[in-house]
């Protein structure tokens, strides 16, 4: 009878806990959307992204090896005039038949605080690309869900434009 009377205690502890840290995300949607316009540059006087590793010999015709870092600056429009509203760093790099992503978009606003992870696979010039979320942090804790970018403007190597609409679920 005492083992059954632990159990009890011990589910009903593990079960407020649960409600407690639930709580820290009560009041938001089970599901949202968010729309970010990320700006990179490719050029200097200042990129956000630029080839840390390419590879030599034949391989290196095709990018195969070639790894990148960036930290593309997130707005809330495509215009450059647009309102900063965090910062999106990662890094890409180049396999024999696609490329690999995986970033992280760094908000910092009233309304959108906190962090989502994102990751995947991409063949170069294919668009629109979808990606995984695969987790979040601040406002963000207990997502998941898709990310797919377009291409706004890409006529400007120092500021090319790509629309990101993310779609979210909290557990």
């Amino acid at each position: 009878m005492e083992r059954s009377a632990a159990a009890k205690v011990l589910g009903l502890v593990i079960a407020l806990l649960c409600v407690v840290d639930l709580g820290q995300v009560a009041g938001r949607k089970a599901a949202e959307e968010i729309v970010l316009y990320v700006h990179e540059s490719r050029v200097p006087p200042e990129p956000t992204l630029v080839t840390v590793v390419t590879a030599t010999g034949n391989l290196s015709q095709i990018g195969f090896g070639t790894m990148q870092v960036f930290s593309n600056v997130l707005k809330d429009g495509a215009s450059p005039s647009s309102a900063t509203i965090g910062v999106e760093p990662g890094f890409v790099t180049i396999g024999k038949q696609n490329i690999f992503i995986s970033y992280t978009f760094t908000l910092s606003t009233p309304s959108y605080n906190g962090t989502l992870a994102v990751q995947g696979a991409f063949a170069l010039n294919v668009w629109p690309r979808e990606f995984a979320v695969v987790g979040g942090t601040g406002k963000f804790r207990f997502a998941n869900g898709y990310d797919v970018s377009e291409i706004v403007d890409d006529s400007n190597p120092a500021n090319y434009v790509t629309v990101h609409r993310i779609f979210l679920k909290y557990l």
